[in-house]
């Protein structure tokens, strides 16, 4: 990132750790329903023009793990993950006019990275977005990474036509260390990260986010810590494995190998330079 981008993203990671309302247009870009809560929580409240923007529809496409999650189809559990969300995006006062959800199933994102990175740059211009909140690439969610490969293409795809991206910020999830799963943490911590801890009043709005999301409940217990931690978005290369190769989703993900998500990088990397040809 530049150094008047990550000048523009510490003034308003200074603006949330002091309470101060932001009222330009932001967008959140995160994976799934529920990545809005564990990333910003309550600090949503302080971005009167925000936008939340949900790469996928939470619900898987594999009818076995649907009923494991105890939906009839794929249907029912995007519809249900909807409703909770409408009901959390109602706490933080972001309008039904500012959301908007791809029609992607929870791991496909990064089938569609090309498409995804054309939306969102589009909604960043039309929208006249000055910052997006977004997920680290650390292999932590391999939806969590496609979002973060299509917000850098999008903006990167802006900055080649002439125009002024936003300035990126990344939120922390989770991903594998070599001690087993850390949540709320980035995996390389800097002097650029900010940890935001919430009030009481912040806490307890949390609290009913984190309830709003019913069918998440046993995931959602891994992120219970009142904080938000962020840093500015840095400059990656989606084309390497993230994290020093200590990649999360390989545990539970076992149709797509290290190869599929090198060449859908490939492919984003392709549009970049040829979106005429995607």
């Amino acid at each position: 990132m530049c150094s008047a981008l990550a000048g523009r993203a510490h003034c308003i990671m200074r603006d949330l750790c002091a309470r101060r309302s932001f009222d330009a247009p932001v967008a959140l870009v995160v994976a799934h329903p529920d990545d809005e809560t564990i990333g910003l929580g309550p600090l949503l409240k302080l971005l009167r023009g925000a936008h939340a923007v949900h790469l996928t529809d939470g619900a898987r496409r594999d009818v076995r793990c649907v009923r494991a999650a105890g939906f009839r189809n794929s249907e029912d559990h995007a519809k249900a993950r909807a409703t909770e969300l409408a009901r959390v995006l109602d706490l933080v006062n972001i309008r039904a006019e500012r959301r908007h959800s791809f029609p992607i199933g929870d791991q496909d994102a990064f089938r569609h990275m090309p498409t995804i990175a054309a939306a969102l740059g589009a909604y960043f211009e039309t929208q006249r977005i000055e910052a997006v909140f977004t997920h680290p690439y650390e292999g932590g969610h391999l939806d969590h990474d496609a979002c973060a490969c299509a917000v850098a293409m999008a903006c990167a795809r802006m900055e080649h036509r002439g125009l002024h991206p936003p300035v990126v910020m990344e939120m922390a999830f989770y991903y594998e260390s070599e001690h087993g799963l850390v949540t709320q943490r980035f995996a390389e911590q800097g002097d650029d990260d900010v940890e935001i801890a919430f009030n009481q009043a912040e806490a307890l709005i949390r609290d009913q986010m984190l309830a709003a999301h019913a069918s998440q409940t046993a995931i959602l217990g891994l992120f219970r810590e009142p904080v938000a931690r962020l840093r500015p978005a840095p400059q990656y290369d989606f084309r390497r494995p993230p994290n020093r190769g200590h990649i999360f989703y390989q545990r539970f993900i076992e149709d797509v190998t290290p190869a599929d998500w090198l060449k859908a990088a490939h492919d984003a990397y392709g549009w970049l330079h040829n979106p005429q040809e995607h």
